[in-house]
């Protein structure tokens, strides 16, 4: 069974979780690193060693036996009841840095303040603050990267991560803001034309194969979207099997903040143009009008 993708209700996502060199955790797999991690208790000398007889030995494995069936049962429970909560199976970590050179297209002007606001060379935070509010859109492409994490004890087998189309409309033409130049687990990779929406090369999913998670483990997942005729806003479909049911269902996630990532092609000119890549310098500048991006 496959869900719609929600309109306008925000995606919470979590803290991005430690990652783990020396042991995997959830199973009864803890590897030892090297000889130095193990210690050799031996018997006291002149005292004789005790033979354990056959009985005894049937005992102690027949106690392991039951526990780990009582710990296959307590998983199960635990499953049953995240389920009955209502409690997501998968969460997600989505990332998309803004870079240098990076250049944002948008319908409208940015009012006096916050243009006097960009003169004085915002923070990161204010300048990405202030794009939102416009519904900014990356020009041309744009990477994000999604963590993906296992949170049943079931194996979540993913079958395939894509992204998918919120909205569009006509390029926007009002500005272009590019970014200036200033003085100073396994990873799989998806790759989408927004304009035309299929798999590359004939394929019936955009991941190259299907991943099984576990409880706690994480794959690593980065898109590279690219837009040309459109604008878009966009987010992250996943497509996954849970407990052998042979049914499917999506999950779909966001930015951090709730708003999709959003994606535009390239207008001939823009009202407003502010700084090109080669820029040097201290804070935002409009470097033409009625003209194309300098990118």
């Amino acid at each position: 069974m496959t869900r719609h993708p929600p309109e306008t209700e925000p995606v919470e996502q979590p803290a991005a979780a430690p990652s783990l060199h020396h042991a995997t955790v959830g199973g009864n797999n803890v590897q030892i690193t090297s000889a130095r991690d193990v210690t050799v208790v031996s018997e006291p000398a002149g005292r004789p060693v005790r033979r354990r007889s056959p009985v005894w030995l049937l005992v102690v494995g027949v106690v392991l036996a039951v526990g780990a069936v009582a710990f296959g049962e307590r998983s199960t429970l635990a499953d049953a009841a995240q389920d009955a909560f209502g409690a997501p199976v998968l969460t997600a970590v989505t990332t998309s840095i803004v870079n240098v050179g990076d250049s944002f297209a948008m319908p409208d002007e940015f009012s006096t303040a916050e243009h006097a606001l960009l003169l004085r060379a915002p923070s990161y935070r204010q300048l990405t603050e202030t794009l939102f509010r416009h519904h900014a859109a990356r020009l041309g492409t744009m990477n994000v990267v999604t963590v993906l994490r296992g949170r049943r004890h079931g194996v979540v087998r993913i079958i395939d991560v894509r992204p998918y189309i919120v909205r569009s409309g006509p390029l926007p033409t009002g500005t272009c803001l590019t970014i200036p130049a200033q003085g100073g687990g396994e990873e799989y990779e998806v790759e989408a034309d927004l304009d035309h929406l299929n798999p590359r090369g004939g394929r019936s999913r955009f991941l190259p194969k299907s991943i099984d998670l576990a409880y706690g483990e994480r794959v690593t997942v980065e898109f590279t979207v690219h837009a040309k005729n459109r604008w878009y806003e966009w987010g992250i479909e996943v497509v996954y099997a849970y407990k052998d049911s042979g049914e499917t269902e999506s999950a779909f996630f966001r930015q951090a903040n709730g708003q999709p990532f959003r994606v535009t092609g390239k207008a001939p000119r823009y009202s407003v143009v502010y700084n090109d890549p080669s820029s040097l310098g201290v804070g935002y500048r409009i470097t033409g009008r009625n003209q194309p991006c300098g990118r």
